[in-house]
């Protein structure tokens, strides 16, 4: 009996607190927080969704509308946000869709946190509201954007707003996913390798047109960090670029070929 009662006592510490709530630390409190992707009904040929991965590999996926808080089982869950076309989904139960292996889905730019956690009480923050939008599709992602935050206090301060404007250049970008029902992403034609980079890495491009090409290395806050041209005068374009100066971290080229223009991911260590 005080065998199977200490075993029960390390359960209880190694996965109750993630089954069944936190324990709050003496001088901290929780901060509630809502995250709202605010132009969904723009986007009318797509559906959102959130895919949760909760402990013991269970999976929870549910549609994301634009006036409701994202929604997220518990802090030790991941959190993924998928796009896929609205008429995919016809006649299919989405809890039994395995939307990172799905050739239909593409996923969100950005990570979103939508848990608050908790801060030690000497900061008076308590609750957080920020507000992300759909700003476009590269040919396998969908590019979210938080445009506006805004942070509640408990000790009486007024509310203190931030909003954030897009650097990018959204003429870049699809308005429209760039998958079909039943089929994988259009192939690209551009090539960046080794991708993660280190110094150097090549961009190769591999389509018919030639001329200028314009290329922008742009952060995940949209910011253009490094812009330059290429010229292209043959089928097939490689063309080594440095990083030096650049800092680590994942960015997104922009390559307009033309009226064409795609964004790869790039990822610099």
């Amino acid at each position: 009996m005080k065998k199977f009662t200490f075993l029960l006592i390390l359960l209880y510490f190694r996965f109750g607190s993630a089954c069944f709530g936190d324990v709050i630390n003496i001088g901290e409190h929780y901060v509630q927080k809502c995250v709202k992707i605010t132009n969904v009904n723009n986007y009318p040929e797509i559906t959102l969704l959130g895919y949760i991965i909760g402990v013991g590999m269970t999976f929870d996926t549910y549609v994301i509308t634009s006036s409701e808080c994202l929604t997220k089982g518990y802090k030790y869950n991941d959190f993924n946000i998928f796009a896929v076309k609205k008429e995919y989904l016809n006649g299919k139960d989405i809890q039994k869709l395995i939307l990172p292996k799905d050739p239909n889905a593409i996923a969100s730019s950005i990570r979103i946190e939508p848990f608050g956690g908790y801060l030690n009480d000497s900061i008076p923050i308590s609750e957080i509201e920020q507000y992300y939008k759909i700003v476009g599709f590269s040919r396998n992602e969908v590019i979210l954007h938080k445009w506006k935050e805004i942070t509640r206090f408990s000790n009486g301060k007024p509310d203190s707003t931030s909003t954030y404007t897009y650097a990018g250049d959204i003429s870049q970008l699809y308005q429209e996913i760039q998958v079909g029902i039943n089929s994988r992403p259009i192939k690209s034609s551009i090539e960046i390798y080794p991708n993660p980079v280190n110094k150097s890495y090549h961009l190769k491009i591999s389509d018919d047109y030639q001329g200028n090409i314009p290329v922008k290395m742009v952060n995940l806050d949209g910011k253009v960090v490094k812009s330059f041209n290429l010229k292209k005068s043959a089928s097939s374009l490689d063309s080594e670029m440095g990083v030096d100066g650049i800092a680590k971290g994942t960015y997104y080229l922009s390559v307009k070929l033309g009226e064409k223009a795609e964004f790869i991911k790039l990822l610099i260590q």
